[in-house]
């Protein structure tokens, strides 16, 4: 027994002496480790910031040329209609001289109609971020009133004009608050048209005149104008419907308008009797004559408005099974009823009876179904939907930028003191010049450059620039008069300032205000001080390589009590292109590190380091 005991106790030290030199091995390995590691250099912002080396009081600096000569040319805005032009050559012109105007009216609708779809596009969005509440919230997977998002591709604008064309031309006419309140169907809106008659809403008895040409209808809701009629049985109202295999959509708003009530259906519109209207289908969808449109009608459907619905149900009515004429007299036809598919009617309405009953022994069944997906597909699903409609939202506020934009461009004026010497046809549109109207200066001195497409926000017409010549040193003061609507080409490009291949320049034109001695085609250095530089009492510029970005965010890696921290910061690239502007979020008294360095991570250790060390590691 005592032998046994031995043994013991002679393993047991054993084992524990193996333990003891384990435990000094990886103490010592922690050591060396310790030792061992990096230690990431910082850098104080003051030494980084360069704002002091790139810009002088808030000036960007760039390249121009001075020229006695120069010319204005007024381009004509884009699908714009000409209303008036005030000069003919010969005339002579000075700084803001009105040259022409333009009739904004289709902007203003199309302007109007892009926000209602904007205003569609975000209550689609509130109601995506209602379903997504609700799936987090453990509401139902399925959900018939869910709506799928449809993406905006890039032809989407091309498709907006294409279907927007008709209502703008057919509402050209009409003030702007009265079309705004017909598209977004404003309840009982009654507002003033130019000439002092009175015009009222959609829910009101129309009494405007209808579209001076008919509108192609796909679907027919409560705001659908027709091309002519009155709505009495011997001049019903008439709808343009499309002769498509899908036939014309007709909503129940529709319906309820026909008979005389609201679009909910839900009462009767005081004085209101129910209206007679036709729904017309006519050769490749026109009205080829609209003195005698039976010239080009196939088939139509004559109705007295009787029905009232639920507004979101929809009959669709096609060509086929649409009443003919005969002799002229219209043909009193209902709503159609779907036919049988298949190859033989009378089998397959027997074979619907037969499966009438089966269909109500599986209704229970298939309300018992599995949901189509899981939980979390649905919630991920859900958060692709509200992703698309937030980024279709944004284009829409840009597309709604560039109208806005366009009609403050409603008068066009002179930038300069000269002889008007080109002016183009105002019907055509047309001229025997480069611009529509060419005016060429005689007030002295010019200076001429390119302004980088990132100093587009800064600079603007009216801003001050101040330069000196490369060849004589003579210094002056210019004043900005035109911006190029559009980037140089070619040779143009050459007054690019910095040059950076990655951004486009656009022209632009100063008078020199000074009365001096300059030479044509001498070189000058510009300085320009814009109304929102970039640089600023608390902005820093660093080198675009310290600092990295991250979804759309920038952030540098700075010094937090002697550890590495990655800190989100408010930047944007610089006017100059090569380096990043940061506003918020960083100071000179941070310290940061070169983000690509080795062992530069969060939480790393930190010690002080020189510019010369920067990128030594």
């Amino acid at each position: 027994m005592g032998k046994k005991s031995s043994v013991r106790k002679k393993i047991l030290l054993a084992l524990i002496g193996v333990a003891v030199v384990c435990a000094i091995f990886v103490g010592v390995g922690v050591v060396a480790k310790r030792a061992n590691a990096t230690t990431v250099k910082v850098i104080p912002v003051r030494d980084l910031n360069q704002a002091d080396y790139m810009m002088d009081e808030g000036q960007s600096t760039l390249s121009g040329e001075i020229t006695s000569s120069v010319t204005q040319k007024v381009e004509l805005m884009q699908d714009a209609i000409i209303s008036q032009v005030y000069v003919k050559v010969g005339d002579r012109v000075k700084p803001g001289d009105k040259l022409l105007t333009y009739d904004m009216t289709l902007k203003e609708l199309e302007l109007e109609l892009a926000k209602l779809r904007r205003q569609s596009l975000e209550n689609k969005l509130d109601r995506a971020r209602a379903r997504l509440e609700s799936l987090e919230n453990g509401g139902p997977i399925d959900d018939d009133e869910a709506e799928d998002y449809t993406p905006m591709d890039d032809g989407e604008d091309d498709k907006d004009q294409a279907f927007y064309a008709p209502y703008l031309h057919a509402f050209a006419q009409l003030p702007l608050r009265v079309v705004a309140a017909l598209v977004s169907g404003s309840d009982n809106e009654t507002v003033s048209a130019s000439d002092g008659e009175t015009v009222s809403g959609p829910d009101d008895d129309p009494i405007i005149d209808q579209p001076p040409e008919p509108v192609l209808y796909e679907m027919l809701d409560y705001d659908s104008v027709p091309y002519r009629g009155t709505g009495s049985k011997e001049d019903p109202l008439c709808f343009l419907c499309t002769g498509s295999e899908e036939g014309v959509l007709v909503k129940g708003s529709f319906f309820n308008k026909m008979a005389g009530y609201d679009a909910a259906g839900t009462q009767k519109e005081e004085g209101k009797e129910a209206l007679w209207y036709r729904l017309e289908f006519h050769e490749e969808d026109r009205i080829a004559d609209l003195d005698d449109p039976e010239k080009s009608l196939l088939g139509h459907y004559l109705r007295q408005g009787k029905e009232v619905m639920d507004p979101d149900e929809e009959k669709i009515f096609t060509l086929k099974g649409a009443g003919q004429t005969d002799d002229g007299e219209s043909v009193l036809t209902s709503t159609p009823e779907p036919e049988p598919s298949g190859p033989n009617k009378e089998v397959d309405e027997e074979e619907e009876e037969d499966d009438w009953e089966e269909e109500e022994d599986d209704w229970e069944e298939e309300e018992l179904e599995e949901p189509s997906m899981t939980r979390e597909e649905a919630i991920k699903y859900q958060k692709n939907n509200i992703q698309g409609y937030e980024l279709d939202i944004q284009k829409q506020s840009l597309a709604i930028s560039k109208l806005e934009k366009e009609l403050k461009e409603e008068t066009a004026t002179s930038t300069m003191e000269g002889v008007v010497t080109v002016v183009g046809d105002p019907q055509t549109g047309e001229s025997d010049g480069e611009g529509f109207i060419e005016i060429e200066s005689d007030d002295g001195y010019y200076v001429k450059g390119s302004l980088g497409e990132l100093m587009l926000e800064q600079v603007h017409v009216g801003d001050r620039i101040t330069g000196s010549s490369y060849e004589s040193g003579m210094e002056f003061t210019a004043e900005i008069r035109e911006i190029a609507a559009y980037p140089a080409t070619g040779a143009q490009d050459f007054y690019g300032g910095m040059g950076n291949p990655n951004e486009s320049y656009y022209p632009f034109v100063a008078h020199v205000t000074e009365d001096l001695e300059l030479e044509n085609g001498e070189g000058t250095e510009l300085k320009i001080t814009g109304g929102n530089q970039d640089s600023g009492a608390e902005s820093i510029y660093l080198d675009s390589a310290m600092i990295r970005s991250e979804g759309g965010q920038y952030y540098v890696y700075r010094d937090n009590n002697g550890e590495l921290q990655k800190k989100f910061v408010t930047a944007k690239r610089s006017s100059d292109g090569y380096s990043i502007v940061v506003t918020k979020g960083l100071s000179n008294e941070d310290k940061i590190a070169f983000p690509y360095g080795k062992g530069v991570e969060e939480g790393a250790k930190t010690e002080e380091g020189t510019m010369e060390q920067l990128y030594d590691f």
